[in-house]
């Protein structure tokens, strides 16, 4: 008897489920979402009926589940995210395509090894995690600044500002950057400390380009004060880009006398001989340039960076005959003067003897110090030096690394 044939059979198709894009109920899936009219903006109302804008790519706060509408929140306790696309069923159906930032708590769950705690309360970790919402979530616009801490340029974060330094990638739950430590106690940043010693000094020479904790390279407290070669004076005389000393050509008003034997090689010549150059720039832009470039504490998150160095920038360019100090404020970041300590500007630029205290506050041969206020004319007494200011956000010390004035 011959073989039977054998009955092939056709597995019959089943309609598989579509993927919704969103958790919330009536979310579309991604058939409906691409058939979605797309929009630039949408609004929502408040209970006062008074209209808010959302448009694509701004950044907004959302009220986590379990918080109720009205009920008592810290700005820093919402979640955030970013709008990539706006589409509606209808005029009153519309939904958002987001993507989420993490907070660094729950970075830290999806992965073990990222250290949470040295993450300010409104840091952020941008992430590609995307979802699809209802416009009912959204509370209100939020300000996300990218925080590069390389960057010489960086602008500033004030204290309501949410910013990220790092990104989390899924599926694989990797971080980016790598968190690292520049300060020779090998410690993270963490920008929530306030401790006076947790301010962090800036040397920005190209070899080191390093942030070090202010407790951390101040003098040893009993030692008393000694003599330092160290004087703010070479903030101005020192390219900042690439931290090389300025060969200035003096005018006619500079001192005649031959410049003194530099104290050691990556000094400037004596600072006393450019006080006619220095005096001829606006004094502003003298007491901007002359500040150490610092973060944390009462300075923000990320500091003055942005603001010294480009003071610093016109100064050398000024001193060098380029004439670049026409309209210098216009040529600062915008909201500079915000990202400077308490009492910048009233420093009176002086070139006269001083020391280094206990607590490691410069005041040498040549410095810009702090004057006591308006004097009468003829007035006697000694002006206060820069160790008589409020928190010494102004002290210069020595970077561990390259020895330079930070």
């Amino acid at each position: 008897m011959p073989k039977g044939r054998t009955k092939w059979s056709v597995k019959k198709k089943t309609k598989q489920p579509q993927h919704v894009l969103g958790r919330e109920a009536n979310a579309p899936n991604a058939t409906e979402w691409s058939s979605m009219t797309p929009y630039n903006t949408f609004q929502v109302a408040d209970e006062n009926d008074v209209g808010y804008d959302f448009s694509v790519q701004d950044v907004v706060c959302v009220l986590p589940n379990g918080r109720q509408v009205g009920a008592p929140i810290e700005l820093h306790e919402y979640w955030t995210c970013r709008i990539l696309d706006i589409r509606a069923r209808n005029e009153t159906d519309v939904w958002v395509k987001i993507e989420w930032f993490y907070s660094a708590q729950d970075a830290a769950r999806e992965n073990s090894t990222f250290v949470a705690s040295h993450c300010g309360q409104y840091e952020r970790l941008k992430s590609n995690h995307t979802d699809c919402v209802s416009t009912s979530v959204f509370n209100g616009l939020a300000s996300m600044k990218y925080y590069d801490e390389t960057n010489l340029n960086q602008e500033p974060i004030f204290a309501d500002d949410f910013y990220y330094r790092y990104t989390i990638d899924l599926p694989d739950l990797s971080i980016s950057p790598t968190p690292a430590a520049t300060c020779v106690c090998g410690c993270l940043y963490d920008p929530s400390d306030t401790a006076p010693g947790s301010v962090m000094h800036l040397c920005p020479r190209p070899e080191c380009r390093k942030y070090y904790h202010r407790g951390c390279i101040s003098p040893s407290k009993g030692k008393g004060a000694h003599t330092s070669p160290f004087h703010r004076v070479d903030f101005l005389l020192t390219d900042v880009d690439t931290g090389v000393a300025l060969e200035l050509p003096l005018n006619e008003s500079a001192s005649a006398e031959p410049p003194k034997k530099r104290r050691r090689a990556s000094h400037v010549t004596d600072p006393a001989a450019f006080s006619a150059p220095i005096a001829a720039l606006p004094q502003q832009l003298v007491r901007a340039a002359a500040q150490p470039i610092v973060r944390g504490g009462v300075l923000g998150v990320a500091g003055n960076v942005a603001a010294v160095v480009a003071a610093r920038r016109l100064v050398c360019r000024a001193l060098r005959d380029e004439d670049a100090v026409d309209a210098w404020a216009d040529q600062m970041p915008k909201d500079w003067e915000k990202s400077m300590p308490d009492g910048w500007d009233a420093e009176a630029i002086e070139f006269d003897a001083a020391e280094v205290t206990d607590d490691g506050v410069q005041n040498s041969e040549s410095n810009i110090s702090v004057s006591g206020g308006n004097r009468r004319k003829g007035a006697k007494g000694k002006k206060k030096a820069i160790a008589a200011t409020t928190d010494s956000t102004m002290r210069v010390l020595p970077c561990p690394a390259c020895g330079g004035a930070i």
